[in-house]
This record gives C-alpha cells, sequence and structure tokens, in this order.
C-alpha cells in the first residue's frame, strides 16, 4: 500500500510541474475597429473571392471562443493600435484606449505610431488605460526614469511569467522630431540582459518578450538574448502562419488589422522553468463565422457616429484595385502623386510608401477611404534641389530595402549589378537631368523631416516650404474632380533592358 502511494505521488508531483497555458496575441491593429474586405484566389475554383474579416467586435468574440476553450489564457497587444482610420485621428487614440478598456489585454506593448499624436498624448493613454502598457527601453531624458512599465509578472495556472515590453531602436527616424523629444532608446538586447536577472530572482518560470521591432530584428534579438522563452512581436505586419525558432526561442506575429489572431499553446515544466511543448498558429478572424461581441459593436458604433456622415459620403469610382507596394513602383503611389504634384504645381513629386496604409478594391469610393489610405495627415510642403543633388536623392533611394519612395514626375532606369542597384539614368518630364539645373518637389512634412532617412540628403528647414494643406485632404479633393479612376504601373522605375 506505501509503494502505490508514493507512485501516486510521484506521478502527482510530476504532473503538478507541466502546466498547460494558452497565449492570444494580435499586433498592428490600426485602428480597424470596423471588418474590411479582403480578396483571396480560391484553391478549388482558381477564382476570386472576397470575404470581410477584422473589426474590434470581430476580434473580441474570437478571443472570447478561444478563453473558453482555455481558461488559462494570457492576451497580448504587440503595438500599434493606433493610427490608420479616421476615430483615431479624431480621438488621438483615445478611441483604442477605450475599446481595449473593454477587450483587457494583460499587456500591451508601444508601437511607434502610438507616438503619432505626440508624446504627451501618449502619457495621458497610459493614464486612462486600465490595462498594462509596457515598454522597457524607453527612457526619459529629463529624469533618467522609464517612459512606461518596463516589464509586468503574471501568473497563469501556476506558471510565472515575465513580460518584457521593447519598443523600435527605430523610433526617432519613424516619428516626427517633436513627437518623440527627451526620449531615448535603449538597444534592445542590452535591456532584455538587464532585466532577465531581475525577473529570475523573482522566480519567473517563462520570460516573453513583448516587441515592436519586426521579425527580422527580433531574429536577432533570440540571438543576443538567449534567456527569453517566446517573442510575440508586432511592427513588420507578417502574418507568421509557422512561427520561426531561433537560437530555440519561438519567434511569432500575426500580421495586421486584426485579420489574425496569433493562438500559442505550452507546456511547460515549473520545476525546470522550461517549454516542454509549445504550438502557435494564426485564425483568420472571419466576420461571418462568429457573432460580433455586442459589447464592443456598441462601443464602435458609439465612436463611429462622431463622424460618419461626412467619412461615408461616396464621392467617385475606382475602376482598377488600388495595391500597394513598398519596394517599388504601384499603381495607388502613382496616382497619390501625380496628385500631390498637380496641386503643388513641381516638377516632382514623392511620397513616402510606408505612408500609404490602405489598399483598395475596385468600387465606390467614401470619404473614410481617402482618410484610411492616408491616416496621418501629413502636410505638404515644397522644396528645390539641384540636378546633381537629385541624382545623390535617387542613388540612395535604390539602396533602401523597404518603404521605396513613390515618384511623379521622374523616370528613374537602373543597373542591377550583382543585386546592387545603380542610377543609369534620371529623366525629369521625361528630359535628362542637368546637374546644374533646379528641380522643384513636393513631398509630406515626415518625409522632408527624414530627408537623411529617405535620400541620405539634409534639407535645411529654411529652404523647407509648408503649403498648409494636408495629404489627405488633396487626395479627397482629387477624387471628387476626377470622379473615375483607373490607376496603372507606368515603368516610372524600372531596370535598364541594356
Amino acid at each position: 500500500m506505501k509503494k502505490l502511494t508514493i507512485v501516486i505521488l510521484f506521478v502527482s508531483v510530476l504532473y503538478a510541474q507541466q502546466t498547460k497555458i494558452t497565449i492570444l496575441h494580435w499586433n498592428d491593429f490600426h485602428a480597424q475597429n470596423l471588418p474590411f474586405q479582403v480578396k483571396v484566389k480560391s484553391k478549388l475554383t482558381n477564382n476570386d473571392t472576397t470575404f470581410y474579416v477584422g473589426g474590434s467586435a470581430t476580434l473580441s468574440s474570437y478571443i472570447k471562443k478561444y478563453k473558453s476553450e482555455s481558461p488559462n489564457v494570457l492576451l497580448l497587444n504587440a503595438g500599434d493600435d493606433f493610427q490608420g482610420t479616421p476615430i483615431s485621428t479624431i480621438t488621438n487614440g483615445r478611441s483604442q484606449i477605450e475599446l481595449m478598456n473593454i477587450l483587457m489585454p494583460d499587456a500591451m506593448e508601444l508601437g511607434n505610431h502610438e507616438f503619432d499624436y505626440g508624446r504627451e498624448n501618449v502619457s495621458e493613454s497610459m493614464q486612462a488605460s486600465k490595462f498594462t502598457i509596457l515598454t522597457a527601453n524607453l527612457i526619459n531624458t529629463k529624469n533618467n526614469k522609464n517612459f512606461a512599465t518596463p516589464y509586468l509578472i503574471k501568473t497563469i495556472n501556476n506558471v510565472k511569467i515575465g513580460i518584457i515590453g521593447l519598443i523600435t531602436e527605430e523610433l526617432h527616424t519613424l516619428s516626427l522630431p517633436d513627437n518623440v523629444k527627451n526620449l531615448d532608446v535603449k538597444k534592445l538586447s542590452e535591456t532584455v540582459n538587464a532585466i532577465v536577472p531581475e525577473l529570475k530572482r523573482q522566480n519567473v518560470d517563462l520570460i516573453i518578450a513583448l516587441t515592436h521591432v519586426g521579425v527580422d530584428v527580433d531574429s536577432l534579438l533570440a540571438l543576443e538574448s538567449p534567456d527569453i522563452d517566446i517573442i510575440v512581436g508586432g511592427h513588420s505586419h507578417t502574418p507568421l502562419f509557422k512561427p520561426k525558432r531561433v537560437n530555440g526561442i519561438l519567434i511569432t506575429q500575426a500580421g495586421s488589422r486584426g485579420r489574425w489572431l496569433g493562438k500559442i499553446e505550452l507546456t511547460v515544466d515549473t520545476q525546470k522553468d522550461t517549454v516542454l511543448k509549445s504550438y502557435s498558429e494564426l485564425i483568420e478572424c472571419r466576420s461571418a463565422d462568429v457573432t460580433p461581441d455586442s459589447i464592443i459593436a456598441v462601443k464602435v458604433d458609439e465612436l463611429e457616429r462622431l463622424a460618419a456622415k461626412e467619412l461615408d459620403e461616396p464621392i467617385g469610382e475606382l475602376r482598377s484595385d488600388w495595391l500597394r507596394n513598398g519596394k517599388g513602383e504601384s499603381n495607388l503611389g502613382n496616382w497619390i502623386c501625380d496628385v500631390m504634384r498637380d496641386y503643388a504645381k513641381t516638377d516632382i513629386a514623392i511620397q513616402n510608401s510606408g505612408g500609404i496604409r490602405k489598399e483598395m478594391l475596385a468600387g465606390v469610393i467614401k470619404v473614410r477611404d481617402l482618410w484610411e489610405i492616408s491616416p496621418f495627415g501629413n502636410m505638404l510642403v515644397t522644396f528645390t534641389v539641384n540636378g546633381a543633388t537629385l541624382r545623390t536623392m535617387v542613388q540612395h533611394q535604390l539602396s533602401i530595402s523597404d518603404d521605396f519612395c513613390q515618384v511623379s514626375g521622374l523616370k528613374i532606369v537602373y543597373k542591377n549589378k550583382n543585386g546592387e542597384l545603380l542610377l543609369h539614368n534620371l529623366k525629369v518630364n521625361n528630359e535628362l537631368v542637368v546637374d546644374t539645373k533646379k528641380y522643384s518637389i513636393v513631398t509630406n512634412n515626415y518625409v522632408a523631416a527624414q530627408s537623411k532617412k529617405y535620400f541620405n540628403v539634409e534639407i535645411p528647414s529654411s529652404e523647407i516650404k509648408i503649403l498648409n494643406i494636408s495629404d489627405r485632404d488633396v487626395t479627397i479633393e482629387a477624387v471628387k474632380k476626377q470622379k473615375v479612376i483607373n490607376s496603372v504601373v507606368e515603368g516610372r522605375i524600372k531596370e535598364t533592358e541594356e
């Protein structure tokens, strides 16, 4: 009888050490509180099919569904909940805080777009939040203190979890300078490696990095901070249907705009502080497959009514899908740049691809669509450079791996020399550029402020003229004027055939 008792106790202790938890996560929601339409090609019929995904009420229903199936859930948001739709701009992001105060993530990591309305607004938003907002590597230089809570310890089903928040080290080049003034971003791995001993002293079983840095940087972090068990990421909008594993660390990210909800199932040995088993997947949040959360739906409707009448006004017709391209020419980028150049009466227009936030299927164009395509409301500005400087700017653009700019008035022809893109010839208004000639350029105030990043050229503020109109307002008026739009890719940026 004693032997049986000992065996039962041994088995009980063994299983007590092995605990199951579920992590649900999303990122880069960008205030997509309403469902949106996507188009995919059917594998069965090879035909395009469209359906609606996302929206706050849909996302909430999926969260509730998986919480009901697994009560031991950790809910995480990896940042950039602000910016992307009109209601976020109208409320300076407060709409998202109100909705997340209902969704109640256990932790949210600040994204760079949380700073689009200024750092004081971020501080006010953190005070208004009922959930924990993290960032360990962001320091207020005025008092040398953390701008936000650096980490959170949460116990789920007897698993003590340390969650470290990390924001991109590129915050200052991704934001308007005034919005991140007096903030210093510390190196990711140094920050993590300094916090890990604190967490271990508090006997955590699991360390999660909740990051807004992008998948590639997450992979480097995994190499430099081996004590992390899991990285739940955002920023690069990457849907990792199969998680990455780097240095034994699971890395996951759930796309953007609430189309997918990430789900990680873990079996943890609390005695050895080890993940024994892990399974990660992305669940597509199809609106038709769930009943939207009624409480969230009421709140979304209340918020949307603030400007629904003006935003839902039909102003034109789109004949071809508007598509984006962060690495080259796009038909949407062409149209936006043409509109900017026409308004400013300049030789050239330049628009950063990262500032174009939404694609659109052919159909009726509403005011809301232009707000969502250009949510930042950046002001148009103009400046002038000579031809030699213009060549330098374009050559630097050709070296950029992401956020390549869209153009109008320019024709860029390059050579590909063993993967390096070299400027072959450059035309403005169909004429070869002359080094000594002056060329006028219109862009937005963000690109002008970050001219070193985009063009490797410093544009003095004294030479920048502000036009006192936003890019969004210019595009809205252009749609009203043009009525019917059929944008195409024209070969404005192409490789030489010589």
